[in-house]
């Protein structure tokens, strides 16, 4: 892949999972119950992106970021990051169905690092030109 592929492969990850993994949680009012947050992180994680084409779960746009760019960011120094922060959100998956007390701010923090370290990598890769 050339860095302009690369750099293409980061804005679809950055629009598709960086801004729409945050999303749900982020308009939630601030006296939002657990429900709502767990019904929140549901669309977050499990509805992540909908187009025509469907819906796609923040997990099928990793993977298929990942088939696409194959290991061609490991060079960058920021990429250990970005997968450390997908892995850190998608984490939140099994408290979905759970029915423990969540921590919107911990979550809003890991949800949103996606979308900063994505930020990251993508000005590392424009430096390295």
């Amino acid at each position: 892949m050339t860095n302009d592929d690369l750099l293409d492969a980061l804005a679809d990850l950055q629009h598709d999972l960086g801004k729409y993994i945050l999303l749900p949680i982020s308009m939630l009012p601030g006296d939002a119950t657990d429900d709502d947050v767990r019904d929140a992180l549901r669309v977050a994680l499990r509805e992540t992106r909908t187009a025509p084409g469907g819906t796609r779960s923040a997990a099928e746009i990793w993977r298929g970021f990942l088939a696409e760019v194959g290991d061609a960011l490991e060079e960058i120094p920021a990429w250990t990051d970005l997968t450390r922060a997908v892995d850190q959100a998608l984490a939140w998956e099994p408290s979905i169905d759970g029915n423990a007390v969540l921590d919107r701010r911990a979550i809003q923090q890991d949800l949103h690092a996606v979308s900063r370290v994505t930020r990251r990598i993508t000005e590392q890769l424009q430096e390295s030109r």
